[in-house]
């Protein structure tokens, strides 16, 4: 009796194991896939909802499909450049799709988008597998047209926007506002753009006010405004693979930079190293430009100037990487004015994300400027108030700005299920306990 007991045990423990042992054994054959968006972001859960043919995984190690995806602005929006790098028995497999999304597609028609070039592109490595036979090859066919075709805006690109942020609290109030007018038009000869921009920002303060005793007698209103806006036009030809040519124009205006008016128009040159149609992998640019600027300050300088024109050049270094290992880039930009090379200004940037072992990870941004150039500080000096509330610029021979982060994460190398139960949507990670 006891031995017949633990038979039917057994019967019942292992019978529907069988069945998901043969479900887990397809799954297991399926391409483990590494999904990168070093410079771009990429909607994770919907990728991993809509493409089930694959096992997503979160380590690069254990991939044998590496997926890059990398981008590039255009006229109308963002070029898509989806790699596919085979690793381990794919090992030398490759494959490279495109994707442009237009400025007026919505987040959720950008990653439609771009998760039907990710099905493309890894059915290749997927009819390689077992789980080929549970492959289905559809194909809508597109209306039939004729002639070429008609773009009744010529590639220009116009677009407007108007943004504000408001935060308060009963002794301190602020808020920030800014506007923007922008033309594009791309195309394989010619970029052209112009923008316009205003920005508006105010500061409150209400200071509490105590007598010799202590005891509070009133409170003291402060309130910061600064303001500016900046007008910009860009107008570039290509030449070659490696070289192209243009014009660039600026106008700004700044409360906190002391300039009622700054106008500059510089001619440049531009040459890449490697060839501009593998710019969303990797882009070596130097540059060279040199105009004139006119400034008119709001208030005397201290060079006692109270306008001047002053001609200036610049020179700037860029190299960036798109690579498996992780993304880098570097540059230097150096300018100085022509009548006197001790009035110049040199930063260095520096980024990157990179794959040091398996889970590890190491993210870095630094800047570093020397500041030799600063003509528009006011001779009048500054008030305690705009010093500590910064609503003028100070002198300095130097400013730099970093962050590095170090991560680690161990544990499943799996990624497939998705769970959005208490994700905080609908405001809910915002709420706060005091």
């Amino acid at each position: 009796m006891r031995v017949g007991v633990i038979a039917a045990a057994c019967a019942f423990a292992f019978a529907p194991l069988s069945a998901q042992d043969t479900t887990r054994t397809a799954q297991d054959s399926a391409v483990r896939v590494f999904l990168d968006c070093p410079d771009t972001f990429c909607d994770f859960d919907y990728y991993r909802t809509e493409i089930t043919f694959v096992n997503w995984v979160r380590d690069r190690t254990f991939a044998q499909v590496h997926v890059l995806v990398t981008t590039q602005q255009t006229g109308g929006g963002q070029e898509y450049t989806l790699a596919f790098i085979g690793l381990e028995r794919f090992a030398g497999t490759a494959d490279t799709l495109r994707w442009t999304s237009q400025r007026t597609d919505t987040q959720d028609d950008i990653r439609r988008g771009i998760a039907g070039v990710l099905r493309l592109g890894l059915v290749r490595f997927a009819a390689k597998t077992p789980l080929a036979r549970r492959l289905e090859v559809s194909y809508s066919a597109p209306p039939v047209t004729s002639g070429q075709i008609h773009d009744p805006w010529n590639y220009w690109v116009f677009s407007a926007s108007i943004s504000g942020f408001m935060n308060g609290e009963k002794s301190f109030k602020s808020q920030n506002w800014f506007g923007s007018l922008s033309a594009d038009r791309v195309t394989e000869k010619w970029k052209m753009n112009f923008s316009v921009g205003q920005n508006y920002n105010q500061s409150d303060f209400h200071v509490p006010v105590y007598d010799s005793t202590g005891a509070q007698i009133g409170e003291e209103h402060i309130r910061a405004i600064t303001r500016g806006d900046d007008e910009s036009a860009l107008l570039v030809r290509s030449l070659s693979t490696h070289w192209s040519v243009g014009i660039r124009g600026l106008a700004s205006s700044s409360t906190y930079f002391n300039q009622e008016r700054v106008l500059r128009v510089a001619p440049g040159l531009e040459y890449d190293v490697v060839p501009y149609s593998q710019s969303t992998r990797r882009l070596l640019t130097f540059r060279y430009e040199i105009g004139p600027t006119l400034y008119r300050y709001r208030d005397t300088t201290i060079y006692n100037r109270i306008k001047e024109t002053l001609f200036l050049q610049s020179l700037n270094v860029s190299l960036r990487i798109n690579q498996p290992w992780g993304s880098a880039g570097i540059a230097m930009e150096a300018s100085n004015y022509l009548y006197d090379f001790n009035k110049h200004h040199v930063t260095f940037f520096g980024n990157g994300q990179f794959r040091i072992y398996k889970g590890l990870s190491l993210g870095m941004f630094a800047s570093v400027g020397l500041i030799h150039d600063q003509l528009s500080i006011p001779k009048g000096g500054a008030t305690q108030q705009e010093v500590l509330l910064r609503r003028q610029q100070l002198a300095t021979s130097y400013q730099y700005f970093g962050n590095l982060q170090l991560s680690y994460t161990f544990g499943s190398k799996f990624a497939n299920v998705v769970n959005p139960r208490f994700g905080g949507g609908g405001g809910g990670g915002f709420v706060v306990f005091n």
